[in-house]
């Protein structure tokens, strides 16, 4: 006699799939039905279109947990006008029950370790920490062998009396005008910003422009001639006498000085 062929059970996932597909086509031709797109379900239903879209077809792969499936299938079918609670309860939800995990416990490895094997881990937990401590005192300096200051060294660093030797009180020295290397000496203190030019001995000696706060000084044989294009910002000293203006500002002016007496130009 041949034996009946015994038909498989389909599993949960394949009731979710053959559900899910079956509800989808329904949504789907309901929505085509009204001439609706998949763009104004997301407006009304603030569910994304590709969520939409797999929902018509079916495809779990990309949907979230069959919880929240059911969910979206009763926003979705309100939305066209459908019952949505009855559309959803349809869909299976009930989860799959998982085989517990076996806990190490359990296992024969856990059950037949002898207790002295703990033991054993307690004594080599021991004898490591003793070896570390022998190692530590081995490496750690010797405080007892050497002094810790060293006392020729304490005693360089110790003052050493020193006789005091009375020193007649030294002769306060009086300034004395300092004395004056060549014949015509000519200094130049700058209040402002200005052109200057000096020609000493007939040679030009600088011209650029010096900033506020500069000084200047020049010596020569015979004359030095100076003009600067702010003469009021530049004060001259002659042969080491008061410093004085130049002129008056934004004008130029020129002067020559000479071994004796200062010699002045027109502008």
């Amino acid at each position: 006699m041949k034996q009946k062929a015994r038909t498989k059970k389909p599993t949960a996932q394949q009731l979710q799939q053959e559900q899910l597909y079956s509800l989808g086509s329904l949504l789907k031709q309901a929505r085509l039905q009204g001439g609706l797109s998949l763009g104004v379900i997301e407006e009304r239903t603030l569910i994304r279109q590709m969520l939409l879209s797999a929902l018509e077809e079916g495809d779990l792969a990309e949907l979230p947990e069959p919880i929240y499936v059911q969910a979206l299938l009763c926003r979705y079918g309100n939305a066209l006008g459908l019952d949505g609670e009855a559309l959803a309860s349809q869909f299976f939800t009930r989860p799959v029950v998982q085989a517990p995990r076996a806990s190490w416990k359990d296992s024969p490895a856990a059950q037949l370790r002898p207790l002295h094997l703990y033991g054993a881990y307690v004594l080599l937990i021991m004898g490591a920490i003793g070896a570390l401590s022998a190692l530590l005192q081995r490496t750690a300096p010797d405080m007892t062998a050497q002094p810790i200051l060293d006392p020729e060294a304490i005693e360089q660093l110790m003052p050493k009396e020193t006789q005091q030797v009375k020193s007649e009180p030294e002769a306060p020295v009086e300034d004395k005008p300092k004395a004056q290397a060549r014949p015509v000496e000519v200094d130049l203190v700058l209040t402002e910003q200005s052109w200057v030019r000096v020609v000493a001995d007939g040679s030009t000696e600088f011209e650029a422009i010096l900033e506020q706060g500069e000084t200047r000084t020049w010596v020569a044989d015979q004359s030095i001639t100076v003009r600067v294009g702010n003469a009021g910002g530049v004060l001259y000293s002659y042969n080491q006498s008061e410093a004085e203006p130049m002129g008056e500002l934004g004008m130029p002016e020129e002067r020559t000085f000479g071994p004796a007496v200062s010699l002045m130009s027109s502008q």
